[in-house]
């Protein structure tokens, strides 16, 4: 995945993390701050959820002209689905068709429906859904309608992809099997994909709809998981072929990670027993040589090179072979590969600076000085990198947005009035999806502009993810802010940090945004577990309010900053190291390092096993030092940040524990 794809897919997960949060109370809000259709706005709303009929009927009269007046026909329309005419929520959903309340608004009808089994108007408003459950309602509906045979395909797939199913989708289960359309593929189907996800007491709740002998074959399965040289024989004759081949691909998968060769001899011995067709032999083949890739097993050059040399690469496979030949130095072989890579993967700046370094290290600095010349042009970590090489200064190339009649952008696009409108009265949930609403169908060409709004508003996140949408890259202001400063600032000078690494990190972790939380529960601006908040707030003397407020940008950035000096001092001021353990972890930075004795940086970081930490330790690098020539008006050089990489770094306490 090209670089800067991949950070935007990274701010774009933190976005739809941003919509899991709630609107604020309206007792949050600083009375004093609101115009009088603000208060009332509120005031109606509280109206609707204790169900104040004259009041809301009043408050509607009074609010028919305020630009979040279909908020409160949306909520009221919520709130009283028994008691509100069907042809008025049909009406909404049809006029609001074009933004987010109107499709909210016709999912929650639509369960509405389904859960008091009103079948018939369920079909009636139904339309075709992204979520699951209200799929599931469908089917229900249609067999409840006696229209089985367009509700059984529909359910058999479902069904079938399904490791579990939610009380929605339960009824598929006794659908299916009273009208016996479960077929044994679809059985084993399903008990791959819960074998694969490692759900293995899911797995065997599926033998209630095998036979006996299918059975064994399900047990061999699961045995087969526990001891994968069971598949280096032959599998027992009364299996049948379809089973045989699930058993035989999952085995020689697991066989890869701890003995690959044997599992390359398994797969090659067994492949036509086995009925495996070309493309399915090739997808195993590739799985062994990857296994071994990702762990730098000594086999993994030799297995990556038949896979990329014999038509069978993939950009993974190319890029991991590639990723050994940096790692241990092999400057021909490295240039080999990338002469193998797709062209457009050629032309990323990451493999233009490798093949310039590997023509430097193979005495080809002719041929490789014009590459590091033409990358240090550019602004991104191997641009930098490629400046170093030839003392270069860092080109930055800041291309400010031009100036925009804002007037007739606003009165173009009626979600930015209403977007301004629950930013004051702090209903953030709303304002992101009135936000992303609008990307949707906004003119390319005027997303700059909105960016801008976005910014003024302090939604940083958000311009963010217009301007990488608009696929605009120079608006450094814009791309870059400094929001938080005094808290910034003040942490790291006590905590001896560079400030600019402090907003390099949360840049990269959230892109300012101080309420979001990550699937596996890190909070706020600098994503910090809770368990590391309390490690570090006790070691650190701060209070428990800290700790158990991580997403007020204050006390996040002050434990965070915290966090990472406890990590700087542990790498013994090394950056690169005390960047890869804030994402990955200490105890693993420090197995990554303790193979190595004095390895460039620039080699160990593209060398990480993790896909995720390389492209993290790469961007806050690269963020940090624009970040410094945007506050400073000056910058450090990455090589001056990024020494040789060895054992020596680290300290032999960890007081970085968590």
């Amino acid at each position: 995945m090209p670089y800067r794809l991949l950070m935007f897919v990274r701010i774009i997960g933190f976005l739809v993390l941003l919509g899991l949060g709630i609107n604020s109370s309206a007792a949050q809000v600083n009375p004093d701050t609101l115009t009088q259709p603000q208060k009332d706005f509120l005031d109606a709303y509280e109206a609707i959820k204790k169900n104040d009929r004259t009041s809301v009927a009043s408050y509607k009269a009074k609010l028919k002209n305020y630009v979040l007046y279909p908020y409160i026909l949306f909520h009221d329309y919520s709130f009283n689905f028994k008691n509100t005419p069907p042809a008025l929520i049909e009406s909404f959903i049809k006029d609001n068709g074009h933004n987010h309340l109107g499709e909210q608004l016709n999912r929650r009808w639509l369960a509405h429906l389904a859960n008091t089994k009103q079948w018939n108007a369920f079909l009636k408003a139904y339309t075709p859904q992204k979520s699951q459950d209200l799929q599931c309602f469908n089917i229900q509906a249609l067999a409840a309608s006696r229209q089985s045979t367009v509700a059984i395909p529909l359910a058999q797939s479902i069904w079938q992809e399904s490791t579990t199913l939610s009380n929605a989708c339960k009824p598929l289960d006794t659908l299916l099997t009273t009208q016996k359309q479960l077929t044994p593929k679809m059985v084993w189907s399903r008990i791959e994909l819960a074998i694969n996800k490692k759900q293995f007491t899911q797995a065997k709740a599926f033998a209630q709809y095998l036979s006996a002998q299918e059975t064994k074959m399900l047990d061999y399965w699961l045995l087969v998981h526990k001891d994968p040289k069971l598949i280096v024989n032959n599998l027992p004759k009364t299996f049948s072929p379809a089973v045989k081949k699930l058993i035989f691909s999952y085995g020689i998968t697991q066989l890869a990670s701890s003995e690959p060769i044997l599992a390359k001899q398994s797969l090659d011995k067994f492949h036509k027993t086995y009925a495996l067709n070309t493309e399915q032999y090739q997808t195993l083949e590739r799985k062994i040589a990857l296994r071994t890739a990702y762990r730098y097993k000594p086999e993994a050059k030799a297995l990556l090179n038949d896979v990329n040399t014999q038509g069978s690469k993939t950009e993974e496979t190319t890029r991991w072979q590639a990723q050994i030949a940096i790692k241990n130095s092999d400057w021909p072989g490295l240039l080999d590969i990338i002469e193998l890579m797709d062209k457009s993967e050629r032309e990323d700046s990451q493999w233009i600076y490798w093949k310039a370094r590997a023509l430097d290290a193979t005495n080809q600095a002719i041929l490789a000085k014009p590459l590091f010349e033409s990358l240090a042009k550019q602004r991104n970590f191997y641009a930098f990198l490629a400046a170093d090489k030839l003392n270069l200064k860092y080109q930055f190339n800041p291309k400010p947005i031009q100036p925009f009649d804002k007037p007739k952008l606003i009165q173009k696009y009626p979600e930015l009035l209403r977007i301004q409108e629950l930013l004051a009265i702090d209903w953030p949930l709303s304002a992101r999806r009135e936000w992303n609403s609008l990307l949707s169908k906004a003119d390319n060409n005027e997303l700059q502009a909105v960016a801008v709004l976005a910014d003024q508003w302090q939604l940083h996140a958000q311009a963010i993810q217009t301007l990488a949408k608009a696929n605009y890259w120079d608006a450094l202001d814009l791309r870059f802010p400094t929001p938080h400063k005094e808290p910034v600032m003040q942490n790291a000078a006590k905590n001896n940090l560079d400030p600019a690494w402090v907003y390099g990190i949360i840049r990269r972790e959230s892109a300012f945004s101080a309420d979001i939380e990550s699937p596996t529960g890190a909070l706020g601006l600098m994503q910090i577990m809770p368990k590391t908040a309390a490690y570090i707030g006790k070691k650190t003397g701060n209070p428990k309010y800290l700790q158990n407020h991580l997403t007020q940008a204050d006390n996040n950035i002050e434990l965070g900053s915290a966090y990472l000096s406890s990590l700087y001092k542990k790498y013994n001021g090394n950056r690169v190291l005390a960047t890869a353990a804030y994402n990955a972890g200490p105890s693993r930075v420090d197995s990554w390092v303790a193979n190595h004795q004095n390895l460039p940086a620039d080699q160990w970081i593209d060398s990480i096993p993790f896909s995720e930490t390389r492209a993290y330790v790469k961007a806050v690098l690269e963020y940090t030092t624009i970040f410094k020539s945007i506050m400073n008006q000056q910058y450090d050089r990455l090589n001056d940040v990024m020494p040789n990489i060895g054992i020596q770094a680290i300290q032999s306490t960890d007081p970085a524990h968590p």
